[in-house]
């Protein structure tokens, strides 16, 4: 499959799941409380007041409620997903310009003086290409605050897979290393820090009906989703060697463009 392909698959899951994500998407809501902790206790320092805001990947809108409120300016909410953006704008009001876009890509010119993403990032193709382009779009002294999933990530789950001799659908994803080395050079880094956050509960199958829920049940590429008979090993596994259930492994980085 190629990228385009992928992207428009992962578009059409999150799309479906637009009417279930809030419910379901209790982590997705901690990472944005988080991240938008971080960049409000960062921003008072700074000499530059946030006036041109871009959000990428905004699904139902848990950071920009969390922002929108406290941040005053012009802000431009994006997602590739049309039924996220249209749940996003019914919750969070006509104060943003609200558009659907790919974040590796944007259609929108800087300077941006902050530039945020919840959850998102994980879903690039390219990763240090994408944060190069996005750094671009910041006007000195802007910020680029994001939160993404690190290698960590759903490793009860992988681990049950190995054991069995199955490979995950679920994709990999780099060391917090890797993504803080991942930044352009033009960027400082202000904040990185790393969490563990339970997925949903103990049962490793409602783990798999809330991503579903959610829209984050694309394969990786190169992957296809268990058999039943498979799905129902991996479940009694998990259940056995993972008591306590799947967690997130949650990045967080803030950096700054120099003035």
């Amino acid at each position: 499959m190629t990228p385009p392909e992928h992207k428009a698959r992962i578009a059409r899951r999150f799309d479906a799941a637009a009417a279930t994500y809030d419910v379901a998407s209790a982590a997705q809501r901690t990472a944005a409380g988080e991240l938008a902790r971080q960049i409000r206790e960062l921003l008072p320092a700074s000499t530059t007041t946030p006036r041109r805001v871009l959000e990428i990947g905004c699904g139902s809108g848990h950071l920009t409620r969390e922002l929108l409120p406290h941040i005053a300016g012009d802000w431009f909410v994006s997602d590739i997903a049309p039924a996220m953006v249209t749940r996003c704008r019914t919750s969070c009001g006509p104060a943003a310009h609200y558009l659907v876009m790919d974040g590796e890509h944007s259609a929108l010119a800087g300077p941006f003086d902050l530039i945020i993403s919840n959850l998102a990032a994980q879903w690039f193709a390219d990763l240090p290409g994408t944060m190069a382009r996005l750094a671009d779009l910041l006007a000195p002294g802007g910020f680029l605050a994001l939160s993404t999933l690190g290698n960590e990530n759903f490793a009860a789950w992988h681990a049950a897979h190995a054991a069995l001799g199955l490979t995950a659908a679920t994709p990999g994803y780099p060391s917090g290393a890797t993504i803080a080395a991942a930044l352009p050079p033009g960027l400082a880094l202000r904040h990185f820090s790393e969490q563990n956050l339970p997925a949903h509960g103990s049962d490793p199958l409602e783990f798999v009906r809330n991503l579903r829920a959610i829209g984050a049940d694309t394969p990786a590429p190169g992957t296809a989703p268990l058999a039943p008979g498979q799905l129902r090993r991996v479940l009694r596994h998990l259940a056995q060697s993972a008591p306590a259930g799947v967690c997130y492994h949650l990045i967080y980085v803030v950096a700054q463009r120099p003035d």
